[in-house]
């Protein structure tokens, strides 16, 4: 059985100590988020270990460690982005999500820590040009 790719000391780092009801549930969900990492990178483990590789071990562990708060730090209302509950005359609410509620869903800046992509970069789509260029004579010269 391989290890938890985070631990609930690092848990409790990012977030607050555990209580004796979070703390089990925490520790399901770092061996889910590990497992559901490794069906996706299955080098993960060797990849940590290489020094040569832009991926480390705590660049591994943010991206648990958000996976298991997403799971542990929910409202009382499953599915729900925010709640809200009053006393009197009795009243709650809730703001529920827009899209997926699993809490092991792999979210696109988790996928650029391990596939090196940099968030600075802007990302632009055009057309093709049609090879155009040929046709206007720039100031600067030809490109």
């Amino acid at each position: 059985m391989a290890t938890d790719l985070a631990t609930i000391p690092t848990i409790e780092q990012a977030w607050r100590p555990l209580n004796s009801v979070e703390k089990p549930r925490a520790e399901y969900y770092l061996g889910k988020a590990s497992r559901a990492i490794r069906r996706r990178w299955p080098d993960v483990d060797q990849r940590i270990l290489n020094p040569n590789d832009y991926l480390t071990a705590d660049d591994v562990s943010d991206v648990v460690v958000q996976m298991v708060l997403s799971a542990v730090d929910v409202p009382p209302i499953r599915g729900a982005k925010s709640f809200s509950e009053g006393v009197g005359p009795m009243s709650r609410s809730a703001t529920l999500l827009a899209g997926s509620t699993n809490p092991t869903e792999i979210h696109g800046w988790m996928v650029e820590v391990f596939e090196g992509r940099s968030t600075t970069l802007p990302v632009f789509h055009s057309p093709p040009s049609g090879n155009y260029e040929g046709l206007f004579i720039w100031p600067e010269g030809r490109c």
